[in-house]
């Protein structure tokens, strides 16, 4: 008996992960999607037509999973937390082989629409620690905040993926605080 709703949507997108890591995006086929996630081709037309459409909503669908919205009372605090939170992700087998896909398949122009919307989506995340930030008064005017999210998340690959080391705490702790506070000393600053 086929199970409807819910469970098939996730068993479908998680298929179609995992179909990407093994065959990349030229060589996906809806019907090797449909028989690993137990289902007809017609039940993934329904819902997604193409497969372009089939893949950003299996790569939407990690982001909705990864999110986190900490509101911890200061942006430090929250920036630790994603920060936090990041590490798992991109260390879990999921992040690593999404990151494979991501690079593997950065030719394909019909893929990079695909990852286009993805990135959109990524980049909203932060918008709700940016807001409470800013309500709590401490960002600096005319900032843009999301830099600080987008350049938290290339130093934590850097070191993962680049340089193959682990994050700890205090390699956290001094990134946040050079993100806050700079490099220079206080008496420095002009």
């Amino acid at each position: 008996m086929l199970v409807r709703g819910e469970p098939v949507v996730r068993g479908v997108l998680e298929a179609t992960l995992e179909e990407l890591a093994t065959v990349g995006y030229g060589a996906l086929r809806i019907e090797d999607v449909a028989a690993r996630a137990g289902v007809n081709k017609t039940t993934i037309y329904r819902r997604w037509p193409t497969k372009q459409e089939l893949v950003g909503a299996a790569l939407r669908s990690v982001t909705v999973e990864w999110v986190i919205q900490p509101n911890t009372g200061s942006l430090r605090e929250d920036l630790l937390e994603v920060g936090r939170h990041m590490t798992a992700v991109m260390s879990s087998a999921g992040g690593q082989a999404l990151r494979r896909i991501l690079i593997a398949e950065e030719r394909n122009p019909e893929f990079m629409a695909v990852a286009g919307q993805f990135r959109e989506a990524l980049d909203a995340l932060p918008r709700p620690v940016i807001e409470t930030a800013k309500t709590r008064g401490e960002l600096a005017p005319g900032l843009d905040a999301s830099l600080l999210f987008r350049f938290l998340a290339s130093i934590l690959q850097h070191r993962l993926f680049i340089e193959g080391r682990d994050i700890d705490d205090g390699f956290l702790h001094q990134v946040v605080d050079l993100l806050l506070f700079g490099a220079l000393a206080p008496d420095k600053r002009t």
